[in-house]
């Protein structure tokens, strides 16, 4: 007799996780969750100009962030931001557009002035969903090519330790 079981794909991180990754920055930190609505936010010259290059928390984005929603803090990694206001930090998904810019920024390249959206995370990526799946065998099956892209800041949770 067989039972199905389920399991988090390895690439979804969970809520104490992310919680873990906003406390290495933000240790007043207390709750994480996702945003509900999108937030349009206009990066200019001068928020590109007045940011560092690969830090999360004062890049071109987060300082346009921050200005934009009055939050006491903001962290933007490649393809997630989090928007931290007393002890909550919300999770939004970065637009393809966006996460260009990061990477563009952070070769020193500069971040184009413009309109972004931060949007919600899609309804599978949200914090407590939960996606079964049958384990595959390897058997078979050509090795994946992975490639790392380098010269950019490193994803959120990539150097940090979860107790």
């Amino acid at each position: 007799m067989s039972t199905k079981v389920d399991r988090i794909p390895q690439n979804h991180k969970p809520k104490s996780l992310a919680l873990a990754i906003v406390r290495k920055y933000f240790p007043k930190v207390e709750e994480v969750e996702d945003g509900t609505k999108a937030i349009d936010i206009e990066v200019t010259k001068t928020d590109s100009n007045s940011a560092a290059v690969r830090n999360k928390e004062g890049c071109a984005m987060a300082v346009a962030c921050k200005r934009k929603t009055k939050a006491d803090g903001v962290l933007v990694a490649r393809s997630v931001a989090y928007i931290i206001k007393g002890k909550t930090a919300t999770r939004y998904a970065l637009p393809q557009s966006a996460q260009k810019e990061i990477v563009s920024f952070d070769r020193e390249a500069g971040f184009a002035p413009g309109n972004y959206q931060l949007v919600p995370e899609s309804p599978a990526n949200r914090f407590g969903e939960r996606r079964g799946f049958s384990p595959r065998t390897k058997m078979g099956k050509a090795p994946r090519f992975s490639h790392y892209t380098t010269g950019i800041r490193t994803a959120l949770g990539s150097d940090v330790e979860v107790a």
